[in-house]
């Protein structure tokens, strides 16, 4: 706990920095944070698949080559067309199995991809929105261990992760939904009504975001993704929750600008 403590308290002021100022440096850190996400998911599956990584890798600097010129729109859907048509033309034409295509785009839409959300909440809104993906992860996080600590008794899904419990994650909900509507309240009064229903929505999935790399864990038999933070594991242990909530705000945040 400790360790985990003092590595929290050296991670949150580098989260800050980055947030507060953006620009270059949200880019930077949201790039290297996939590249290290990358070779953490890639690590384990390599032992038993051989995914395409230098596809993933060149694909994952374009894409974000791309947010950075803020090119148009539909030239994302291109490079996804082209990730998706190369690697299974290397399927075609190498020992490259079918599951090696797939799981090569899949670890780009579950890293990468996931992460440039939070790129693209800064350039529509620097300010209100930027926050929330941390706010959801972190609060329903937090709760739900605590709550599960003092009355949890109900296993949630003990096959993926026995620790959790369903008190747990009801409480990480309420919490959540509270700290958005408090969140809200304080510097977006109009969106409150909004807050409450992400709230819900957030922490659930927020949840599932982590039993999700729990899952992955277990089915390659690894204790931590990586070692990067001393006591939390790699980047894909502390942001399993959080590479969920970030496209979850993003496009929540367009349709509650749509309406």
């Amino acid at each position: 706990m400790k360790t985990r403590i003092i590595s929290a308290l050296i991670a949150l002021p580098l989260l800050f920095v980055v947030l507060f100022f953006k620009g270059p440096l949200l880019y930077a850190a949201t790039l290297i944070l996939s590249i290290i996400g990358l070779n953490e998911f890639f690590k384990p599956i390599s032992i038993e698949y051989k995914p395409l990584k230098g596809i993933v890798y060149v694909l994952t600097f374009i894409w974000f080559a791309g947010l950075y010129i803020d090119i148009p729109t539909y030239y994302y859907n291109f490079m996804i067309a082209i990730l998706v048509f190369t690697v299974l033309s290397v399927v075609v034409f190498s020992d490259h199995s079918l599951t090696d295509a797939a799981l090569s785009i899949l670890a780009f839409f579950y890293i990468p991809f996931a992460f440039s959300h939070l790129v693209m909440i800064a350039k529509l809104d620097a300010q209100f929105f930027i926050w929330y993906p941390f706010i959801i992860a972190f609060i329903t996080d937090t709760f739900a261990y605590f709550t599960g600590k003092m009355i949890g008794k109900t296993p949630l899904i003990p096959s993926v992760s026995p620790n959790k419990t369903v008190e747990g994650s009801v409480g990480g909900v309420l919490a959540c939904v509270v700290a958005s509507g408090i969140y809200a309240y304080l510097f977006n009064p109009g969106f409150f009504a909004f807050a409450l229903f992400l709230g819900v929505i957030g922490a659930i999935l927020s949840q599932i975001g982590d039993l999700i790399a729990s899952r992955i864990k277990r089915i390659f038999k690894i204790k931590d993704f990586g070692k990067i933070m001393p006591g939390h594991g790699g980047v894909l242990d502390r942001f399993d929750s959080i590479i969920v909530t970030m496209p979850l705000v993003y496009y929540f945040m367009m349709l509650y600008q749509l309406l």
